[in-house]
């Protein structure tokens, strides 16, 4: 099952260089559903191109906490439904709510399998 979960991306978080840390909406950690909205997402946060890179996410990333956020992750749309389906189909526990600036952005903790 540890292969499968590698293999499932489910979206993409920018990482700041300099910082080593990827980019929070909050305390979440942010998960775009596609490339070009992660850069996005980084431009408006204020980053130059040189100063992030963009990592593509798998389900076994955010199993292991990928961006030290205790399991909380802030997923655009496209993304949690990916999320949703696979972590179904797995049997993995989590809370999900509406981030409460923008219903369409899922606020997703984690619980484990």
């Amino acid at each position: 099952m540890k292969l499968e979960l590698k293999n499932l991306t489910i979206g993409y978080s920018g990482f700041i260089l300099f910082e080593e840390c990827y980019e929070y909406n909050e305390n979440a950690c942010y998960l775009a559903s596609n490339l070009e909205k992660a850069r996005q997402f980084m431009f408006n946060c204020g980053y130059d191109r040189s100063e992030f890179r963009i990592d593509q996410i798998s389900l076994n990333d955010l199993m292991n906490d990928y961006g030290c956020s205790s399991g909380e992750y802030a997923m655009e749309e496209l993304a949690f439904e990916k999320f949703k389906k696979n972590a179904d189909k797995k049997g993995i526990n989590y809370r999900v709510e509406d981030f409460e600036l923008d219903a369409s952005l899922k606020v997703v903790n984690i619980l484990g399998i």
